[in-house]
This record gives C-alpha cells, structure tokens and sequence, in this order.
C-alpha cells in the first residue's frame, strides 16, 4: 500500500460518519470502496439507500458508493439529492438494511445510518472498517442491482405536516439551514401553518438535519436539549415513556421522574453490539425510531410550536418550566484510551460521578486518539468547574498508563 492509499483510508467519527485522514480526501475511488465494504459488512441480498446533498461533486462520490455497494453484492436505491433526514427516514419506509448520505459541504464524508435512521451499531462500524482493509471480487453475475427512487423527500415531507396537527396559534417559525432540500421540505410542510403576525421564533437546523436551536427575543438562543425535553414532556403526560438511542441526560430523567416515566436506553453512549442488543437496546431503539423530534433538527423546530400553542405559553416560559441544566464537554487526548479507562475502572466508558452536584461520563472517541469528558450540571458554572476537577483526575491517570 502506497502513500496516498493510506492517506485516504476512512475511518468512523461520531454519528457513524466515514471520513478519511486529515491529510487525506474523500475520492470517487475511496467512496466505492467504502460503498464495497458496507454491502460486503451487511450481506449479500441487502438493501442499501444512497442519497447526497446538492453541494458541487456529491452527486458523484454517491453514485461511486452505489457502484461499489453493488460489486458486493447489496441491492442499492438510489435516491439523488434529498435531505439528509429526509433520506434516513425513507430508509425505513423502504425496508433498507442501511443507508448513505454523501456531505461535500466544507469537508466530504459519508453519514451513514440503520435501516432505523439511526447511528449504526458500533460492531457494524467494526465490521466495516474490516472490510475496508480487505479486497475481494464477486462475478458480475452476483452482482446487485441498482434501482433510483427520488421521493424521500415527498414521503419525508408528508410525515412532517403529518405531525402539525393544527395551525400555530400567535407564533411565525423562521426556518434556517445551509441545507437548500431540507429548507425546501420545511416550508412544504409548513404551508399554511404559520402565523404571519405572531411572534417569531428563529429555527437554525444544521447541514446534517439532525440538530437544531431556537432563538426568540425573549429567550435568546436555546439549544437541542432543551428543546427535545419540551417534546418529552408532551408525551409524559400521556403516560407514555420516551427513548434514547445512547446515553440519557440527567435532567431528562429528572423531568421523566415527576410524570412517573422513564427514558428507555442502550445504557451507554452508543449502541454497542447489533449482534446481541440488550433487550433496553433493542426497546430503546424501536421507540427512538418512531420519535423523529429525538434525532431528527426539522421534526424537533416544527413540534415545538404545536406545543407552545396547544398550551398557549410563550417559548420563554416553556423553558423555563423546565429543569435547569447545563453541560460542558472537553476532549482528552490519550494514545491508549482502553488502559486510561480500565484505570478509571469504566473499560468501554461510562459515569464517573452521578450525585446532586451533576454527572460526569467519559467514553473514548471513534479515531481511538483520545477521549471525550461530558459533564451535566445545574448550572453553566458549576459543570465547568466539575470538568476541570475531572479533566485533572483523567490527566493523573493518562501520566500513569502512558508511563
């Protein structure tokens, strides 16, 4: 293997993204390979989805990853442009094992995600990264077959105005994102729902679609978290139990604890093992799927002012109805980050601390360069000086395993 070959190997970040090195970059040839190593990781006869953003060369790194999925193997449909979650979202309606959407926008790399519209599993992502260090070859008569459906964002669209179940009331949702498909898909599904003289609140979605933060004059920013706590409690007061697919924030256990409900989890940062889920895992993911407003930025923007108008409150007292929390994270880099946490006595991550001052987890990161300290408080203050206590705790115990 050649300089440039190992300058343009991927590897999986967070939220199941492939990218290469950092002195490397995503080619055509790097894409089949990858769409090669995912058809091969997920079995001969499964179903792939590909889709791409609208950014200048997308369109051909996906193509790319479609060819390569269907040399080993999967059957691929090929969606072209759409949104992001858009895409994931017609993954599951379409019965795919698995699906990839190609981002060019500032840096090209392949997001990809379960037939669930989830993270993938992390011993799929092992799986993958094996088969991307090893070469076969089918005949083409095994070959898959590629067929192209350009309606995800139509579905994705309809299941959006789906959940408005009633015009806003007294409130004008701006819409804002570098995505031109899913904006496209947010004023579709917002046709005839706002109120052009109430008060605005400005929706900031990121490229991916998976985040989002609000903004009024009153509240200023407010950001996912807390977002998804003002949908969580709509549906603990039905009696109902929300889901996480990964680890559960402490004040959304706290919130889920005065309706008597709970927050279903894997019960760790990520989603460890597809071939013996927990059976939480497996609950958690099920109900997570079916919850677009937990992972999904354009669900999350368009419920929340459906709520702010069934109950007739203002953003601002929403959110500040809700349990105070704030949390930090801080990366550590570490050369051995399984010794760091065997000595931390947590080997594939876990909490530190959990007590009335605030909770601290720490879980190594997908490059298996270092780790990430996230600390969950009351207040801003107070989870900065918790990490700075912890951050200390992890540098003593880096020294001694690195020795």
């Amino acid at each position: 293997m050649d300089v440039t070959e190992k300058e343009n190997i991927l590897h999986f970040e967070e939220e199941s993204r492939l990218i290469p090195s950092p002195s490397g970059h995503l080619t055509p040839e790097s894409a089949a390979a990858a769409g090669s190593a995912v058809g091969a990781a997920m079995g001969k006869g499964s179903k792939l989805c590909v889709s791409h953003s609208t950014e200048e060369g997308a369109c051909a790194l996906a193509y790319a990853f479609a060819s390569g999925a269907a040399s080993s193997g999967a059957d691929c449909i090929f969606m072209g442009s759409a949104s992001a979650t858009g895409a994931a979202y017609a993954a599951g309606i379409l019965g795919c094992t698995a699906g990839c959407f190609v981002h060019t926008e500032i840096t090209a790399s392949l997001g990809l995600f379960s037939g669930d519209g989830l993270s993938l599993y992390r011993s799929t992502e092992r799986r993958i990264e094996k088969e991307l260090s090893s070469s076969r070859s089918l005949p083409y008569s095994h070959y898959g077959k590629i067929t192209v459906f350009d309606k995800a964002d139509e579905l994705y669209t309809a299941e959006l105005s789906r959940q408005i179940s009633e015009p806003y009331k007294g409130i004008r949702a701006d819409i804002y994102s570098s995505s031109e498909r899913l904006l496209d898909v947010c004023k579709k599904a917002l046709s005839g729902k706002n109120d052009p003289g109430g008060t605005r609140i400005a929706f900031r979605i990121s490229a991916d679609g998976k985040r989002v933060s609000a903004y009024s004059e009153d509240t200023g920013y407010v950001f996912c978290d807390k977002l998804i706590m003002l949908c969580c409690r709509e549906i603990f007061e039905k009696g109902e139990d929300c889901a996480v697919c990964g680890s559960v924030p402490k004040a959304l256990e706290k919130l889920a604890a005065q309706y008597g409900r709970q927050v279903i989890s894997c019960g760790s940062c990520v989603c460890s093992e597809e071939e013996s889920p927990s059976a939480d895992c497996l609950k958690a993911r099920s109900l997570a799927s079916k919850q677009l407003f937990m992972h999904d930025g354009a669900a999350l923007a368009l419920t929340v002012p459906m709520i702010l108008t069934k109950r007739g409150i203002t953003l601002k007292e929403a959110v500040e109805s809700l349990p105070n929390s704030a949390g930090v994270n801080r990366f550590i880099p570490v050369n051995k980050p399984s010794e760091l946490l065997e000595r931390l006595c947590t080997r594939a991550g876990g909490t530190l601390t959990d007590g009335d001052g605030g909770r601290v987890t720490i879980r190594p990161v997908r490059t298996g360069k270092g780790v990430m300290l996230s600390v969950e408080s009351y207040a801003l203050e107070a989870a900065s000086e918790l990490c700075d206590i912890y951050a200390e705790i992890v540098q003593k115990a880096k020294s001694i395993s690195e020795k």
